[in-house]
């Protein structure tokens, strides 16, 4: 290249040891290296089809050209003096100096000149623009001008650059030498570029559509941020030049990538017939959903989505594993996704799937990765273990965790990954660097399990995650106890209109899909969709039905304590969870009851559920006589069985859930206990229901399950029936004063799912545009207008679970002259969290707030409150990687600490407790 382009820098740094540029040309020279490797050795089959589906006239050869243009090109907005002449970091003025000079050779008095409009020409819009300029065609250049992370929001604004040309040239004037310069340096750019990735003139450059944009975006982005690290691109020093020895860089970027990312590409072949793979994993033989659900995916031209709804216990999850390795087979993928309700479910599956990957890597032969992603995944020891396991070059048989997909916005482009659904919801919500997520999953396929957990708000973000996934042709796996029929309806049409399914089609889905049959597999091949019912009838499990008055609750439990059995009481709200616990204890004893809810010190609830799966799980050291008190959190994560239950009520499917926990395995029980019961605790005949319940879950769904709950339910015959008879469109029928209730319950609860819909639209991307590749409507322009102006991970979840604002604090207790763990004796100092493995234990004693604390109105003082308390108490811990902004509380000798006009009380059998202070 010419001393014209050799001048520009694209970065510097200056630190004690010297003074470091990087030449622009270098760069994007490193750049299209990394893109070079990532589409041979990282992008998947799959993804390198939908890429050349996306391209008008689907030219193959072309494909990884445009990938090499993009990388090659895309810094071209930094060869502007809006670029050129901004100061660094910092304000190091001996290495701005030393390339001042360097600029000046070339572009004479450039040090001189005054840009008054410098901040309206990022460097990526710059790109854009000057693409479009030299006849880009827009489906290209706004992937440049997307490269950091969000594409522009109108295209006004790649527009209104006509008003900034010194940005672009130093004068507003055509007619002087330096416009001419810069014209000059900007086309030498391209036309490298252009020749460099193999295309002559830029009307050989294919366009694309949206689908296409969104994931060679993604790509761009990632291959920018690989040839950026200066572990892999090492800067040079202010007095070179270039590099001499291309290569030589290369082959070390590589090495470095495969040091910290050590995993091959998967790529499945596995040609056992499915009897054999089973018992190959998992050692036992297929049941016949387990069978069938593989023989319907083996069969499928066009696999897409599959749902699968089926009783608690019959291996859906081993269903969806074998699943998913005849799908990435058969679509091109190379990894899975396998997203949960929660963090405690997430980290109960974990080392589930880590078996089987263990298992798919020995008969593969390959460096398989594997990663646990939520918000306290660096806290769960099975995966602490597996990140700090050490690669060794003999074995290519580890089930590693690669360094590099360590990041917030990166994690999910590793290639099996095992988390929380918010990873996949997030795939639909407007965020900066979204491609990066949208890469990351079409290389999997997805698994969600659990559906039935998720609310009106979270589904908008979940249909539109799945429509994007069928617009990627990435299969999916639903896996549920049961869908409501709308529900699964809607998955499967918001599947089929990501492929671009005529509408007439969508149109009568309910026609073909319209069964309450169970269980039940429905699936889609190609555009056409369809349900497999046709399962051998097993023996059903009946559950009498009992209901109780709320005021007997306590002596009954109590009664039936005193004959023996595991007994399990499960409500609504964790204040009444506590409040029951209490009376339980004054009457039967502390060692009587077990208390297990959501306001636990994060360590102490994994003690407590661990301690309930080695006494009630599954083989587990049964006591005689127990009751274990809980809300939700039992329904939605633990194997663990009673003997019977009594529950709150609650919205039929989570009854159902519930009831899943009652007579679970195969045991011997107590003579008064041989057959289930559940007693149902809050029914009312005249539809006035505990306002906790009706906090939580609303008077309509209350009033509907209460309506059709019979004496008795038959599992698994019953289960559908009741779901589609509680969520479907016939109303029970009321007298007049009831009626009125009713109706009031049911305009509550349809103005709820409105509003939900319509805040979920305010933040949610729209649907994917697969036609008119050179249209602003398919551009990606305007894709992420209005995102959500939030970058932290816990506000991005908080948003698609449209969930009130929590706060999470470090729980610790007074000791003599500083602070110790609940559960531990050593006192703890500022000097001892340079050790890591206490810092790290400290952080694990997390605790969230009750919610008393976090209303609207008084959030901000507690917070406030928070900050001025660690600042004086807890300001060592900001010197701490592990501890850094996190809020700590030390309870004094009575476990007791004063925020805000509340009094906090922790105790371990009881959890936080808060009430206001007179």
């Amino acid at each position: 290249m010419t001393k014209k382009i050799n001048c520009l820098w694209s970065k510097k740094k200056q630190d004690d040891a010297g003074l470091y540029w990087l030449p622009l040309m270098q760069h994007l020279i490193d750049t299209m290296a990394v893109m070079d490797f990532l589409w041979d050795e990282w992008l998947g089959d799959g993804q390198k089809d939908l890429i050349i589906r996306s391209m008008n006239n689907r030219q193959r050869e072309k494909a990884k050209k445009v990938a090499l243009f993009l990388a090659a090109v895309h810094d071209i907005g930094k060869a502007t003096p809006a670029f050129q002449l901004m100061k660094s970091y910092g304000h190091s003025n001996d290495v701005d100096f030393e390339l001042r000079e360097k600029i000046e050779s070339v572009f004479p008095g450039i040090s001189n000149i005054e840009l008054p409009s410098r901040e309206k020409t990022h460097h990526s819009i710059a790109g854009e623009f000057l693409l479009s300029k030299y006849g880009v065609n827009n489906s290209l250049s706004v992937i440049v001008g997307a490269h950091h992370g969000k594409p522009i929001d109108s295209s006004i604004e790649l527009d209104n650059q006509n008003y900034y040309k010194s940005n672009y040239y130093e004068k507003e004037s055509e007619n002087n030498i330096a416009h001419q310069q810069w014209c000059k340096s900007q086309s030498r750019i391209l036309q490298w570029a252009l020749k460099e990735s193999g295309f002559i003139n830029v009307e050989d450059l294919p366009s694309f559509n949206q689908i296409g944009q969104v994931i060679l975006s993604g790509l761009l982005i990632m291959a920018d941020w690989i040839a950026s690290n200066e572990t892999y691109f090492p800067l040079i020093s202010i007095d070179e030049d270039g590099i001499e020895d291309q290569e030589s860089r290369n082959e070390y970027a590589y090495e470095m990538w495969k040091y910290e990312n050590s995993s091959n590409l998967w790529k499945p072949h596995e040609s056992l017939d499915i009897a054999s793979l089973y018992m190959k994993r998992f050692n036992f033989s297929p049941r016949e959903i387990q069978l069938k659900l593989a023989e319907v995916i083996n069969i499928c031209n066009e696999p897409g989505i599959f749902i699968v709804e089926a009783p608690m216990g019959v291996g859906k999850t081993e269903a969806s594993l074998i699943a998913a390795e005849y799908l990435a087979e058969k679509t091109g993928r190379n990894g899975i996704f396998f997203g949960l309700p929660t963090q405690a479910t997430s980290n109960g599956i974990f080392p589930r799937i880590k078996h089987w990957l263990q298992n798919v890597k020995d008969n593969e032969q390959n460096t398989l990765s594997l990663r646990l992603v939520h918000g306290k995944a660096y806290l769960n020891d099975e995966f602490r273990s597996l990140a700090s396991e050490i690669y060794d070059e003999e074995d290519k048989g580890n089930i590693v965790v690669n360094e590099w997909f360590s990041g917030r916005k990166t994690s999910v482009l590793d290639d099996f990954v095992v988390g929380t659904v918010d990873q996949f919801l997030l795939t639909a919500l407007k965020q900066k660097h979204l491609a990066l997520r949208h890469l990351g999953f079409s290389k999997k396929v997805v698994i969600i399990d659990e559906v039935h957990a998720y609310d009106a708000y979270m589904s908008q973000y979940l249909y539109e995650a799945i429509r994007w996934m069928g617009a990627y042709h990435v299969p999916v796996i639903i896996m549920s106890a049961t869908l409501p029929q709308d529900k699964r309806i809607d998955l499967i049409k918001n599947y089929l209109g990501g492929l671009g399914t005529d509408i007439k089609v969508l149109k009568h889905l309910k026609d073909n899909l319209d069964t309450e049959a169970y269980p039940l597999i429905t699936y889609t091949d190609g555009s056409i969709a369809t349900c497999i019912d046709d399962f051998q009838k097993v023996e059903n499990k009946t559950i009498k039905i009992n209901r109780m008055e709320e005021d007997e609750l306590v002596a009954n439990v109590c009664e039936y304590y005193r004959e023996g059995g595991v007994i399990g009481v499960i409500v609504n709200t964790v204040k009444k969870s506590q409040m029951l616990a209490e009376e339980f204890i004054t009457k039967l004893g502390v060692d009587a009851v077990e208390l297990l809810h959501s306001g636990f010190i994060a360590t102490e609830r994994v003690e407590k559920e661990q301690e309930l799966l080695r006494e009630i799980g599954k083989n587990g050291n049964r006591p005689k006589r127990r009751i274990i008190i809980g809300t939700q959190v039992i329904e939605q994560s633990l194997d663990i069985d009673f003997d019977v239950l009594f529950t709150d009520l609650a919205p039929i499917d989570l009854l159902i859930q519930r009831i899943g926990r009652l007579h679970r395995h195969n045991i011997e029980r107590p003579k008064k206990w041989q057959n289930p019961e559940v007693f149902i605790i809050g029914t009312n005949e005249n539809l006035d229901f505990d306002e906790g319940s009706m906090c939580v879950y609303g008077g309509y769904l209350l009033a509907k399950t209460q309506a059709y709950l019979p004496n008795e339910i038959r599992i698994p015959n019953d289960i559908s029936h009741l779901v589609q008879a509680v969520y479907g469109t016939e109303e029970p029928r009321y007298d007049d004063e009831r009626k009125v209730k009713y109706e009031n319950y049911e305009e509550q609860h349809q103005n709820f799912i409105n509003n939900q819909k319509k805040k979920a639209l305010n933040y949610r991307i729209g649907n994917p545009i697969l036609k008119d590749r050179l249209s602003k409507k398919s551009s990606l322009i305007g894709w992420l207008h209005n995102s959500s102006a939030s970058e932290t991970e816990e506000k991005a979840y908080a948003q698609v679970r449209d969930s009130d604002e929590t706060i999470e604090i470090i729980a610790l207790k007074q000791c003599e002259d500083g602070y110790r763990i609940f559960s531990k004796q050593e006192e703890i100092s500022c000097d001892l969290l340079e050790d890591e493995r206490i810092a790290k234990e400290i952080a694990k004693q997390t605790l969230i707030l009750p919610r008393a604390l976090t209303q609207p109105y008084n959030i901000t003082r507690t917070i406030e409150e928070l900050e001025k308390y660690n600042l004086n108490k807890l300001a060592c811990w900001q010197e701490s990687s592990w501890l850094k902004g996190a809020l700590g509380i030390i309870f004094d000798d009575n476990n007791q600490f004063i925020l805000n006009g509340f009094k906090l009380t922790y105790n371990k059998t009881y959890g936080i407790q808060c009430e206001r202070v007179k």
